[in-house]
């Protein structure tokens, strides 16, 4: 296979995969956003967004902390169930942010911002998981696999808090591989990060 062939079949790869993952909207009930300089992002976890393998979230912690306790004992269990929670409350959502805002900022003047800086914000993002899968990996050159998400974002008026302005889901987002202690909260964050990414892709057909 020559190399011009081998460019265009890996390109073809890009595309259908990216395709794939493809965030579905609807530019004409987006065009608010042509208007606005900010928009505050809140990611929203409810009691029973479903997690692979059949789980409810308070199951998979349940079974998640006996496996580190096997492992690790009580400290890691604390040092795992402490960077869960920071992820929930902030981190995954600083992924998001650093991602769409890192792309969006070559040209346009609208920016995604924590939903704590109210100053200039007429909107409001909200992310709410519906499905994730942790993906898995067994030893740094050993089988692993990516996490999956799946979100449904929601436009909300903050003057009207209960009307939703849009609402889309998305498909199962892939994310990629990462490195550190707990990789499994590290992976969902690459996931979040890929939604920035595919987010910002739909909503250039918007702003540019």
């Amino acid at each position: 296979m020559n190399r011009k062939l081998l460019f265009l079949c890996l390109l073809l790869c890009i595309t259908t995969f990216s395709f794939a993952q493809r965030i579905k909207i609807d530019k004409k009930k987006l065009a608010f956003l042509k208007n606005e300089t900010k928009v505050g992002v809140q990611l929203v976890f409810s009691d029973n967004f479903e997690i692979y393998g059949g789980f409810t979230e308070e199951l998979y912690l349940v079974d998640k902390k006996k496996n580190l306790a096997k492992k690790g004992g009580k400290e890691r269990v604390e040092r795992w169930e402490l960077q869960y929670n920071e992820a929930k409350k902030e981190t995954w959502r600083k992924d998001f942010l650093s991602e769409i805002n890192n792309r969006l900022k070559k040209y346009s003047n609208l920016s995604f911002t924590e939903d704590e800086d109210r100053d200039g914000v007429n909107y409001i993002l909200r992310i709410e998981m519906d499905w994730v899968y942790f993906g898995y990996d067994t030893f740094p050159s050993g089988p692993h696999e990516e996490a999956k998400l799946q979100v449904t974002l929601k436009f909300i008026k903050i003057l009207n808090p209960e009307m939703e302005v849009y609402s889309t889901q998305t498909p199962h987002i892939i994310g990629e591989s990462a490195k550190g202690e707990f990789t499994d909260i590290l992976r969902v964050g690459k996931c979040y990060s890929k939604l920035g990414f595919l987010l910002e892709l739909q909503l250039k057909r918007i702003l540019k």
